[in-house]
């Protein structure tokens, strides 16, 4: 086309159809590009969350299993007054073990630095409150690292339970009666009675991340508080927990074999256990479109095999008893 000398071009219809196309192609590998790198984030995100949350689970169970059995320095629980109201006088040879553990009568079982309940006989139902623990049950039982007098715990609180100890025995009271249990000889030490219970626990509801999504599992804490028992969740997404317990047959300071926990009445020599071994499985909070995990995890003497859309990651580790006890 031409006016006044001058020439006009255009694209003809075959350029345009041409231009629209690679166009549209850059357009789709634009989307995909994006909707890859987005998918990506999401899954390094959903890993990361696992191995934050796994390492800090791993270190809080560590952390809470070097300090059980810590009484002040006193190697033999029978020396150990309880004065609690759910006393049981002198000595600690049968732990509460049936699951009725009414109050804080679990807690005060200070003969066992740790114990626990396995979950094919499941009991301590009453941890928690409209729902059955998954897995196992691990309860570990320690005085306090703080002590009466000191930044953290500057005096006694009327509802605590303390433990006050000294070369020739203890006592285990209430915060309102610390006056009428002195020890013979100077006490080394007065601090609280630390006496807490890990388990697997579901709340109802889903996530709200998670279209249709049933409710996310839990490590959850039981301890006690005020001369109360107190709940709360430690870590989402950690859908099993397994323990066995390292015993020492011939006091020898070594582990002869590792064993689950046993049934309710059972006999058991729980202050022969010189090592924990713990493994947790993790999963993430939402299932992830297009992924199975087909894995087979281990889990002590448990095989689980998901078959569904959830990441995962299993962490193990086995932890010394620092504080060692008398032999029954």
């Amino acid at each position: 086309m031409s006016a006044g000398g001058r020439q006009y071009g255009g694209f003809s219809l075959v350029e345009l159809m041409v231009a629209l196309a690679v166009s549209l192609t850059v357009v789709a590998v634009a989307c995909r590009i994006f909707i890859a790198t987005g998918h990506g984030y999401r899954l390094q995100d959903s890993l990361a969350r696992l191995q934050e949350n796994g390492r800090y689970v791993m270190e809080t169970l560590a952390t809470d299993l070097r300090r059980a059995g810590y009484r002040g320095g006193i190697g033999d629980p029978d020396r150990i007054e309880d004065h609690t109201p759910s006393g049981n006088a002198r000595g600690y040879r049968v732990a509460r073990d049936d699951g009725s553990c009414t109050g804080p009568n679990w807690a005060v079982e200070v003969g066992y630095r740790v114990f626990g309940k396995d979950d094919t006989h499941r009991r301590y139902t009453c941890l928690l409150t409209g729902g059955t623990p998954v897995g196992d049950i691990l309860v570990v039982r320690y005085m306090a690292p703080w002590q009466i007098g000191g930044g953290t715990t500057p005096s006694f609180q009327p509802e605590h339970y303390y433990l006050r100890s000294s070369v020739f025995g203890g006592k285990l009271f209430r915060g309102a009666d610390q006056a009428a249990h002195p020890v013979g000889g100077a006490p080394l030490r007065v601090a609280e009675l630390v006496a807490r219970a890990y388990y697997i626990h579901t709340p109802a509801g889903g996530d709200s991340a998670c279209t249709g999504n049933a409710g996310v599992p839990a490590l959850y804490r039981t301890e006690l508080v005020n001369g109360r028992l107190r709940a709360t969740e430690i870590a989402r997404g950690v859908e099993q927990l397994q323990v066995r317990y390292g015993i020492d047959t011939d006091a020898d300071g070594t582990v002869d074999h590792y064993v689950d926990a046993p049934l309710a009445g059972d006999t058991f020599a729980w202050r022969r256990v010189s090592a924990v071994r713990f493994w947790i499985l993790l999963r993430a909070a939402c299932p992830e479109t297009g992924y199975t995990d087909r894995r087979r995890y281990r889990l002590g003497n448990i095989v689980l095999a998901p078959a569904d859309g959830y990441r995962r990651a299993l962490y193990a580790q086995t932890v010394a008893l620092r504080n060692r006890d008398t032999p029954p």
